[in-house]
């Protein structure tokens, strides 16, 4: 299993319970120039096409030292998104930006990310894109996660990941670059 699953799979419920709060938010937020609300606050409402929503959420990790360098590291960065909720076939897909920086032993890394993640019956995630980078101050990255990734829950099914992800390598050139 890739050992990402498990925060991909908190990140996923995470965006999902945003999306739904989002939901009733954004319909009272809701600005004068739509046509129609998009996001109704009554689910019976249906609105032709795909309800279109957008979300946003802060995203704080404190890593003591030890845990990834031997230092303390946070981490630290906002991801905004766009879920649209299709009815045939049903799926959410949402496409997220995550902009922020990681901090440790008075160093600062700029981190950066851009995927979608669909969400469809019965409980399936995919995931593609780059869900995190950072960028080192001699004009190298560390990738966290980019490429393709299913996690089948319901069915299950085993993973399917194409791409990389954080590895021993990664961690050293990471922690590296905030010595």
């Amino acid at each position: 299993m890739n050992p990402l699953s498990k925060s991909k799979k908190v990140l996923g419920v995470v965006a999902l319970l945003v999306s739904a709060v989002t939901l009733l938010l954004a319909a009272q937020a809701a600005s004068a120039d739509q046509p129609f609300q998009r996001c109704p606050e009554d689910p019976s409402v249906n609105v032709p096409g795909p309800e279109i929503c957008t979300f946003s959420f802060a995203v704080h990790n404190f890593l003591p030292a030890g845990t990834r360098c031997a230092f303390d590291v946070t981490i630290d960065y906002q991801v905004t998104g766009t879920i649209y909720f299709f009815e045939n076939p049903p799926r959410a897909v949402a496409h997220l930006v995550a902009e922020g920086n990681a901090t440790g032993n008075g160093h600062t890394l700029i981190r950066t990310a851009h995927f979608t993640e669909t969400a469809s019956p019965i409980i399936v995630f995919t995931d593609h894109g780059l869900l995190g980078r950072y960028s080192l101050p001699d004009g190298g990255t560390v990738t966290v996660f980019a490429g393709y990734d299913r996690d089948s829950i319901l069915p299950p099914e085993p993973e399917i990941f194409h791409g990389n992800f954080f590895d021993d390598q990664d961690v050293a050139a990471f922690c590296a670059a905030l010595t």
